[in-house]
């Protein structure tokens, strides 16, 4: 007989992950699918703010453990970065690597209960009859599951119905050493569209010090603020570690700090901050969650804090539900019940606060000079948000 669990979970990152320890801990049956051979292969990203969630699965002081830095300062460049201005927030931000945190999440999910497969490979959910029923793996394997969480990230295999063209943005980023400068808080370079490269759109640059002359140093487009026809024309991967390479070589003020560090990693990968799919569920059966469908603060990038919440969320639904017999019915209800959720209210105001500035001001070209005699009034609208 098949062996069937409650929860099949897609992905070992924190949603997937912290899905899994909430699950355990409601005494749900949980197996974790991850396709690498470990968790963190690829360093996303590796600032967050505190949040009361993570001493909850993590325990007290975990993260205080894994960091080498915190800072709660800001400082945003205009284009050229001919102005700038200065935000402090109530929290310094933890600054960490990305497999502390993962390793940490899945030791605490094995240690809760949690059953954790390496090398297994998702390629496609297990439809029958228009119901999720479980997951198909790349060798064939077939395996059941009463709810499926698709937390493979930006770019879920499980996730027909989400339009990534529309959320994710593209990063390229380094790990650096021997940056220099005088400022020991985050920096963000706004980069006007066609500013650097002709036909290279509007890009966020950002330094995040790390200490001792380190930092993740990068640079994202800023999807979110393009029009439809302008993101079918971004820019292809093979082009972004030469933008950042001329950024680090030429870029005002930027190029100051890194232009003669070493870096130890460099890479390119997608942040979809371009704005929240709109369902949490599309297939009864197949919950999305985190990365999958933009669950990201659009003020920061960061991911890790609403992928847990959402993860939270998702349980506490299916513990009021038992043992969901889903249906087209039940799944309308989580959907109605997702968007009326705390988690989901915050990220979507956050992006319909944001979006519509970013296409306001960095969808055409401008001059520097005219984005620096905003940029008090760009101060006083972000700072709001």
């Amino acid at each position: 007989m098949t062996e069937k669990y409650d929860i099949l979970i897609s992905g070992a990152g924190p949603a997937g992950l912290s899905a899994a320890i909430f699950g355990v801990r409601r005494g749900m049956k949980v197996l974790v699918l991850e396709k690498h051979g470990e968790t963190g292969i690829f360093p996303r990203g590796e600032t967050m703010r505190p949040d009361p969630i993570l001493d909850e699965l993590l325990g007290p002081r975990f993260m205080d453990s894994i960091s080498f830095n915190r800072t709660p300062h800001r400082r945003y460049w205009s284009p050229g970065a001919l102005k700038k201005f200065e935000l402090e927030r109530e929290a310094s931000s933890f600054i960490f690597h990305w497999k502390d945190l993962t390793e940490g999440l899945r030791s605490v999910a094995e240690k809760e209960g949690a059953e954790i497969r390496f090398n297994s490979e998702v390629t496609s959910p297990l439809i029958e009859k228009g119901l999720c029923r479980g997951l198909i793996l790349a060798n064939g394997t077939e395996l059941r599951g009463t709810t499926v969480i698709a937390a493979d990230g930006h770019r879920s295999v499980l996730a027909a119905g989400v339009d990534y063209g529309r959320i994710n943005c593209p990063i390229a980023k380094r790990i650096c050493h021997g940056v220099s400068g005088d400022y020991e808080g985050m920096e963000f370079f706004f980069i006007a569209s066609g500013s650097v490269e002709k036909d290279f759109p509007a890009a966020l640059a950002f330094i995040f010090p790390r200490g001792e002359g380190n930092a993740e140093v990068g640079f994202s487009i800023i999807a979110g603020g393009l029009s439809p026809g302008q993101r079918k024309k971004l820019p292809a991967d093979d082009r972004m570690l030469p933008f950042l390479q001329k950024l680090f070589e030429s870029y005002p003020v930027f190029s100051d700090r890194v232009a003669s560090s070493t870096f130890s990693f460099e890479g390119c990968s997608k942040i979809p901050m371009g704005g929240l799919h709109s369902k949490g569920m599309e297939v009864p059966g197949l919950v999305l969650s985190g990365d999958t469908i933009g669950m990201v603060e659009a003020s920061g990038g960061c991911g890790i804090i609403p992928s847990m919440k959402n993860a939270r969320f998702i349980i506490d639904f299916l513990e009021k539900t038992g043992s969901p017999a889903w249906d087209e019915k039940l799944m309308a209800r989580y959907n109605r019940n997702f968007k009326k959720s705390d988690i989901h209210r915050h990220i979507a105001g956050k992006y319909r606060k944001l979006i519509p500035l970013m296409r306001a001001g960095f969808a055409r070209p401008c001059r520097d000079s005219s984005y620096a005699r905003l940029w008090g009034l760009i101060d006083r609208l972000y700072s709001r948000m």
